[in-house]
């Protein structure tokens, strides 16, 4: 039995919980996932299912903005939870899967335009991807600077370790989506320098 080729997706919020619906082109075959959008591992699944579909209709909350983040808006299409998911709880959609669903099947049957973002969706945004950036300047900076602090001759071995947190702080990609391949390297034995260090690093995975 070849695998759903999952389309589209609808996301309903209540809270801290989220549910994801997604469906074919047909808007059939429903698959469900749920978790947390206040955590980021639940961010990140989140995020990982959107690698799936074409298209995503999400209620306009920090989740649906985060998710924004990281798509365009022709993929990401938020919707007033004020105002189009209220209207739909009180026509009598119950919240969580069936609203997940209801919504993925709304996306299918209109193919809704993305809806412009206002002013306090924006300032969010922004603010959102600022911090970001901010977060990886942070930690490139203390990286750089402690590693310069060994490059000019401090053996210290907090500064080791500390170093070497910051530099796979700096390469985390937990949220892009992507599975990495695990690479064996022969370095057990070796006792050079360079083998030494990836031993650490692999220690800090």
């Amino acid at each position: 039995m070849q695998p759903t080729n999952y389309t589209y997706a609808g996301i309903d919020q209540s809270g801290n919980q989220y549910v994801v619906c997604l469906v074919d082109e047909n808007g059939r075959n429903p698959h469900y996932h749920q978790g947390r959008s206040d955590t980021k591992k639940g961010q990140a699944k989140c995020l990982r299912l959107m690698d799936e579909v074409v298209k995503v209709i999400a209620p306009s909350t920090p989740l649906g903005l985060f998710l924004l983040a990281h798509h365009s808006e022709e993929k990401i299409i938020l919707r007033g939870e004020d105002e189009h998911y209220a209207v739909w709880e009180k026509a009598g959609i119950a919240r969580g899967k069936k609203m997940a669903r209801f919504a993925s099947l709304v996306l299918i049957s209109s193919l809704q335009l993305p809806k412009p973002l206002n002013d306090k969706e924006q300032e969010a945004l922004l603010a959102m991807q600022g911090a970001q950036m901010e977060e990886l300047l942070r930690v490139g900076d203390a990286s750089r600077n402690a590693l310069m602090e060994l490059v000019a001759g401090q053996e210290d071995e907090h500064l080791v370790q500390q170093a070497l947190r910051l530099e796979v702080k700096s390469r985390d990609d937990t949220l892009s989506g992507e599975n990495k391949q695990e690479e064996t390297i022969g370095v057990e034995d070796d006792q050079s320098f360079f083998s030494q260090l990836y031993r650490e690093l692999e220690k800090l995975r």
